[in-house]
């Protein structure tokens, strides 16, 4: 009898029970179906607990091989500038027309902004 040649890690006297072969075929499937091996087994009545079980298993038989763990990257490191922003030293102020009067000094653009916002929703 010919043995398959995913079961290369077996010892030589050893073969599969019905169990395990159940549960190979289930795991080969899965690996082709392009799906998780939990949709997979939703998809297929399977209990998703004794299908994990079974593949910790048949690695342990060397039914299956062990996936490649993808070697870490190294970290990439990049150059950073950092731009200096001038120095704002500027004077503004603001007369409403209810006669309030707002001096900002050294403010910059969102600053400035959000200052008006604040004061243009005061009560008159």
């Amino acid at each position: 009898m010919e043995k398959d040649s995913t079961l290369a890690g077996l010892h030589p006297d050893q073969e599969l029970n019905r169990q395990q072969r159940y549960w190979l075929k289930h795991y080969q499937s899965s690996q082709t179906s392009g799906t998780s091996m939990a949709e997979y087994a939703r998809k297929h009545g399977l209990a998703i607990k004794s299908f994990y079980y079974w593949k910790k298993r048949l690695l342990q038989l060397g039914a299956i091989e062990p996936n490649p763990i993808a070697p870490a990257k190294s970290p990439v490191f990049l150059p950073v500038r950092i731009k200096k922003e001038p120095h704002v030293d500027a004077t503004c102020r603001v007369r409403f027309p209810n006669g309030m009067e707002c001096e900002m000094t050294g403010m910059d653009e969102s600053g400035l902004e959000q200052v008006l916002v604040a004061i243009s929703r005061l009560p008159q």
